[in-house]
């Protein structure tokens, strides 16, 4: 089964189960959403698609995995490093304890006694050090598999887990509003016949062209994401209606008067594009929801072009 058919599919699917999401008057919390989606899935699904299924949910159960991995790695070296730096530090403050306790609290013994203290102080400063030297590694360790988890390694940019990180935190902080904020959906077009025709390296290329592509070209308060495969998402701020036609029409245009080269070859490829703004009330699922109906509308339309879903 080819991506396309999946993707048609499982969008199907997706529109009815909102259909009946709506007919019940449920809200479309993802537990909701899962609970019909699940139930409509097992009566529909062909074999194929259940296996596509599968391999999706393997995939992301590997990954899932290898983030626990690395997060219980570096809480095991923290907890190890926290325990040896403040054992040390225990140590010399015992030892300044018992050199106080048994001080002789006499006149000829008080130089010697600040000249002793003095030196245990100093013992006490460099483990403090020591310590704090062995936390800021620990913070930049963290700070930078943090990083690795929400980022493609294959094109560089913030993956789909920054990308739905990044878009709840939005929508959740503009509940009460209409957020001046636009979704954006792209998907390469016969992205398996490029594959098929140059090979799974030219794809790499072309997955990692377009998205160092669509970022020269959005603001820095803009961001760019691989949502999935060929597929990518890009949110915009402070833009409006006629902003965001524009700004995504000129992407598509851009890619498809580039010249990608791959091994002599000339690569010719061209993407299609989904648009939708956000409105009051729209939640996680409503507005990405909108952004894959005006793709899906695109990838009809014969492709290469822009569709924008306002409501």
């Amino acid at each position: 089964m080819n991506n396309t058919s999946v993707y048609q599919k499982v969008f199907e699917i997706h529109d009815q189960v909102m259909g009946i999401i709506r007919s019940m008057k449920v809200p479309p919390y993802p537990s909701h959403y899962k609970k019909f989606f699940d139930k409509l899935f097992l009566e529909i699904a062909d074999a194929e698609l259940r296996k596509d299924q599968l391999d999706s949910e393997q995939k992301v159960l590997g990954n899932s995995k290898d983030d626990v991995t690395k997060y219980l790695d570096i809480a095991k070296r923290s907890v190890m490093s926290f325990t040896e730096s403040h054992a040390d530090i225990a140590s010399v403050a015992l030892e300044q304890q018992e050199y106080i306790d048994s001080s002789v609290n006499t006149v000829e013994n008080y130089t010697a006694f600040n000249e002793g203290l003095s030196v245990l102080n100093k013992s006490l400063t460099d483990e403090l050090n020591k310590a704090q030297l062995k936390i800021n590694d620990l913070t930049i360790d963290l700070q930078e598999a943090l990083s690795a988890l929400t980022i493609d390694p294959l094109t560089k940019i913030t993956n789909r887990k920054g990308f739905m990180d990044d878009l709840e935190s939005a929508i959740e902080a503009g509940q009460s509003k209409k957020l001046s904020m636009v979704l954006i959906m792209i998907d390469v077009d016969n992205f398996k016949y490029l594959n098929e025709e140059h090979g799974h390296l030219a794809g790499d290329k072309i997955l990692y062209f377009l998205a160092q592509t669509v970022k020269t070209m959005i603001r820095t308060a803009d961001k760019v994401y691989r949502y999935g495969g060929e597929e990518f998402a890009v949110v915009l701020s402070r833009c409006d209606e006629t902003q965001a036609y524009a700004i995504a029409d000129k992407i598509r245009a851009k890619i498809e008067q580039s010249n990608l080269l791959y091994s002599g070859q000339s690569v010719y490829m061209t993407i299609s594009v989904g648009v939708t703004i956000h409105q009051l009330g729209d939640t996680f699922d409503t507005l990405l929801g909108r952004a894959d109906k005006a793709l899906f509308c695109a990838k009809k339309s014969n492709k290469n072009c822009t569709v924008l879903l306002d409501c």
